[in-house]
């Protein structure tokens, strides 16, 4: 199997969240918020349809503990929703490899000392630099992010 017939899904699963689908690489890169998981899967099973064996995924690993200011609660729903995209893909037998945020944020300016919607507009600030014409919403700055991340730190994928 030749590096440029994977296609990859790349999942934030934040409440807020939103995935790509990158064909060869960032050879070819589409954005989709994280609406419902119906919808997700229903895409999964579509591009498994079409291409079957070729398909493998990378999702952020969440935290366990998102901080002081967050809720329990909120830390709570960002688990399940990660423990529910990973185990959708991995009962399609979809490899899935996890990336933490501070791994993929690493390098990233700007950050520092930020939370909340300024963190998360200065990581769409640095999709929009790196991918103007996608259009990277707050939805799908994430992952556009994490997989510029995973496929320029990994150059033989």
């Amino acid at each position: 199997m030749r590096n440029d017939q994977i296609i990859t899904i790349v999942i934030d699963p934040g409440k807020s969240g939103g995935y790509t689908i990158c064909f060869g690489g960032l050879k070819a890169i589409t954005l989709h918020n994280l609406e419902s998981p119906s919808d997700f899967i229903d895409h999964v099973l579509e591009l498994e349809e079409i291409h079957k064996g070729f398909l493998r995924s990378v999702i952020e690993d969440v935290p366990v503990f998102a901080g002081k200011n967050v809720p329990s609660f909120t830390s709570f729903k960002l688990g399940h929703s990660c423990g529910f995209l990973e185990g959708v893909l991995r009962a399609r037998q979809i490899p899935v490899e996890l990336i933490s945020p501070r791994k993929w944020q690493k390098g990233l300016t700007g950050l520092k000392g930020l939370t909340g919607s300024k963190r998360k507009r200065v990581l769409r600030d640095h999709a929009c630099r790196k991918y103007p014409l996608l259009k990277p919403t707050l939805k799908t700055c994430d992952a556009l992010l994490l997989a510029d991340y995973h496929f320029n730190s990994n150059p033989n994928i």
